[in-house]
């Protein structure tokens, strides 16, 4: 060997710690790699035996397969004369690696730089030095992603001017570690797509998908347990889970929905909008945590929009807690109960002034020049706008289908149930009457005034005639419900409700413009005037004409005077009764009870109850008058000896009239019977 002159082996160490300064390397792709080194002589073997040391080294992974790094090595080589040369190294190279199944890793490496070496001879300590080139290869089992245990082998070559050093072989086993945070992960969103978010199904999106992603697994083995997590801040009251894929292998894709919890300000967008919401992918690599955030573009649909893909999406908008609508309908039902008539359908009655105290409020239809109806109805496709109860309450007007949901959402709120009928060209509203199918075909004389379902009765109004007043618009309606088979588009709103609930819209107006208290008492008993006249007229007439010229036998004269009263018509229908009570008709005794305790005048029903006892002593329908009216003398024990001894002859009778065996001091029973106090006469044909 050739000494030259004495350095500090400091300065190689200086020169080295410099060539590995990571200042500009991304973090998330670094690992630290800490090997101890064996090193076997090829050349000059005469002069050096084995060896060993340590070296270390940042390595950064690009592209899934190149490492470039920065080594630092200090060794000894071994020395035939039982000493050693001190050698600290240097350098940069570039690798290769690959995952050939997911806990194996296979890599080779070539890379150059400088050495300084030192030494002793008999002469004393020299130092040499120059550069060096290696090419190795190693194999490593994963423990975990950010933990890897590899054994290599390399070819070194430690360089003089014109010869070698040291040439040889370096046994390697190393230590590899991620100097970041392993929880940083490689699978990501590859692509997406939405459709715009409506408002007005905020809800169901936590099911229903709005759109869908298509992640990627760019990682060095196959990922498990994933899920994806969204959220879209502002707008979401929590993050949903999307999806869970068990497994994902390495390079592969998968498709997932888009699901979101999206709140109460989704219902505040009054336009088009986007904006931004996250994907979160959390997913196990070989057993050890990750986690990825992904942004993503969310358009938004006003509030209003809506498709007709499915028309029982209507429902959403007809919400009876809507405090516009509240304010309203129980304004008019404060009104109308106390004008109500006891032997009329009560839904009936309500629902009558509802519409012409809407009408009296200046409500009117007026088609939507943007977007009609019939044109919208017609393209499943299109974006609709449909406007919420309180809106039209505040701009007095509507299509159709705001005319519709309005008065529906008013039903509703009074505790009338109401269905729609999206029609092609109008939305129609039904409500259903207090009373089933039978007695309604009983009560009224044309059965098509009504759709029959299920048992029940409901009454379809055309609201597009609000300003013509509720009679025309029942009777357009029954006729437009008959034409186009509204049976098959016939949803009730409760039914509507499972799927689209209605929606409340924050910070409205409570209060809505109230017609005047004593126009709506006006336009209410005209209103049931006219409902009663259509009814009873031609069917007072034809039963007059069957008198013949004697003026009828008493059960005629009976007969009419019932059909008078169950429309309210109580002063005709007490005349009836006189006349047929004159003719010795007992059936009259009865019915003249009823005219009586349904106007209030109890002691006159007791006289009248009394007397038909006489005659029918076990007639059920007497012993209920009288023990109704008892009760409302408040001689509550003869009531409930009474009414246990109609039921013996009428067990039916008990559910009907139960509030009558309540205990003198009041019950809950009988607080509940409140409305059947009024009316459910038994009159005697």
């Amino acid at each position: 060997m050739h000494p030259i002159p004495t350095r500090s082996p400091s300065a190689v160490l200086a020169m080295a710690l410099l060539l590995l300064s990571p200042a500009a390397l991304p973090a998330q792709d670094l690992r630290a790699r800490i090997s101890p080194e064996f090193m076997i002589p090829l050349a000059d073997t005469a002069q050096f035996a084995v060896g060993g040391g340590a070296g270390a080294s940042l390595e950064l992974e690009l592209a899934g397969f190149l490492s470039p790094y920065l080594g630092l090595d200090l060794v000894f080589l071994g020395m035939r004369n039982d000493t050693a040369v001190t050698v600290a190294s240097g350098g940069a190279g570039l690798g290769a690696f690959m995952y050939p199944v997911p806990r194996l890793r296979l890599g080779l490496s070539a890379g150059a730089g400088a050495y300084m070496g030192s030494y002793e001879n008999d002469d004393g300590n020299f130092m040499t030095g120059n550069l060096f080139w290696r090419a190795g290869a190693e194999a490593g089992y994963r423990l975990r992603p950010s933990m890897t245990l590899s054994a290599g082998a390399s070819y070194l070559d430690y360089r003089r001017r014109a010869d070698s050093f040291w040439q040889g072989l370096s046994f390697t086993l190393v230590l590899d570690l991620a100097t970041s945070s392993s929880a940083v992960g490689y699978v990501s969103v590859s692509d997406s797509s939405s459709v715009p978010v409506f408002p007005t199904l905020a809800g169901s999106y936590a099911t229903a998908p709005f759109g869908q992603v298509t992640i990627r697994n760019a990682e060095s083995a196959e990922v498990r347990d994933v899920e994806l997590w969204f959220q879209s801040e502002g707008y979401t009251s929590a993050p949903v889970l999307c999806a869970t894929i068990p497994w994902l292998g390495k390079g592969k894709t998968a498709v997932a929905p888009l699901l979101a919890s999206f709140g109460d300000a989704v219902l505040g967008i009054t336009d088009s909008l986007k904006v931004r919401g996250e994907l979160t992918i959390r997913y196990r690599l070989l057993g050890e945590p990750r986690v990825t955030a992904n942004e993503l573009t969310v358009s938004f649909n006003h509030r209003n929009a809506i498709t007709w893909q499915d028309p029982r999406i209507l429902a959403s908008f007809a919400s009876p807690n809507d405090p516009a609508v509240l304010d309203m309908s129980k304004f008019v039902a404060g009104v109308v109960r106390s004008r109500t008539r006891a032997e009329l359908d009560s839904n009936l009655q309500y629902a009558l002034g509802l519409f012409e105290g809407l009408r009296l409020a200046g409500i009117t239809w007026v088609a939507d020049p943007q977007t009609p109806y019939a044109r919208m109805r017609a393209d499943p496709a299109a974006v609709d706008y449909v406007q919420y109860p309180h809106q039209t309450l505040a701009y007095r007007s509507g299509d159709s289908d705001d005319l519709a949901v309005l008065y529906a959402a008013a039903l509703e709120s009074v505790g009338v149930p109401a269905a729609l009928i999206p029609l092609d060209g109008e939305v129609l509203v039904a409500f259903k009457m207090t009373q089933d199918e039978s007695a309604t075909r009983g009560s009224f004389s044309e059965a098509g005034d009504f759709i029959f379902i299920d048992g029940e009765a409901w009454v379809p109004v055309r609201v597009t005639l609000m300003r013509e007043g509720f009679l025309r618009a029942w009777t357009e309606g029954a006729k437009a419900a008959a034409a186009t088979g509204a049976k098959a588009r016939f949803f009730r709103l409760s039914d509507g409700w499972r799927d689209f609930g209605p929606i409340g819209i924050p910070g409205i107006s409570p209060t809505a413009r109230k017609p005047a208290e004593d126009s709506v008492a006006v336009v209410f008993e005209n209103a049931v005037g006219l409902v009663v006249a259509r009814e009873v007229s031609p069917r007072a007439d034809r039963m007059r004409k069957s008198f013949g010229a004697g003026g009828g036998t008493g059960r005629q004269r009976n007969s009419l005077g019932i059909l008078y009263a169950r429309y309210g018509m109580y002063a005709e229908a007490r005349e009836e009764f006189q006349a047929a009570a004159a003719m010795d008709y007992h059936g009259a005794f009865v019915n003249m009870g009823n005219v009586a305790f349904l106007l209030g005048d109890f002691a006159v029903a007791e006289t009248w109850f009394r007397k038909a006892s006489t005659v029918m002593p076990d007639d059920p329908a007497v012993i209920i008058g009288l023990a109704r009216t008892m009760y409302e003398l408040d001689r509550y024990e003869e009531a409930d000896a009474l009414f246990r001894r109609a039921i013996i002859f009428q067990p039916e009778l008990a559910v009907r009239y139960g509030y009558l065996s309540a205990s003198i001091g009041g019950s809950g029973s009988r607080a509940s019977a409140v409305a059947d106090r009024g009316g459910g006469m038994m009159w005697d044909e």
